[in-house]
């Protein structure tokens, strides 16, 4: 019997060992950023924030903004949010959001123009060029 202990306690251990993982799901969706600063420009960094649903006492979302004062959140599909931010030392802002757009997309990304800047860069040297050798040829000639 002593020698099964071990294997009897194996898949308690291996349940205790799952207990212990986390899951992650990745999205990328549309988030609302709200920058947050003091009066003289500097960051509201590391400070509380709360984010509530459509006049809702029980926050949606705690949290701290990050080093330049971001708060960042999922705003709910309808109805008003309401950010709330305060400081230990009594500074703070309460925001009222409008709910976002019906239907509204992410921005697109900016499209990389370095290929359009190259070509263009090119052209004007050669064109350049160009004239430079016309006007060396006519001077040749007279």
């Amino acid at each position: 019997m002593k020698r099964l202990l071990p294997l009897l306690c194996l898949p308690l251990a291996a349940a205790q060992a799952l207990a212990h993982e986390v899951h992650a799901t990745v999205a990328a969706a549309p988030a609302t950023v709200v920058t947050l600063t003091y009066a003289d420009g500097e960051p509201f960094s590391f400070e509380a924030f709360e984010v509530h649903a459509d006049a809702s006492d029980r926050p949606l979302l705690v949290g701290r903004t990050d080093a330049q004062g971001r708060a960042v959140f999922l705003a709910p599909a309808a109805g008003e949010t309401r950010l709330r931010a305060f400081s230990a030392d009594g500074h703070g802002v309460d925001l009222r959001l409008p709910p976002p757009a019906a239907g509204a997309a992410a921005a697109p990304a900016a499209a990389d123009d370095r290929p359009a800047r190259i070509l263009f860069g090119l052209g004007l040297l050669l064109a350049v060029f160009g004239l430079v050798q016309l006007w060396q040829k006519k001077r040749g000639k007279g």
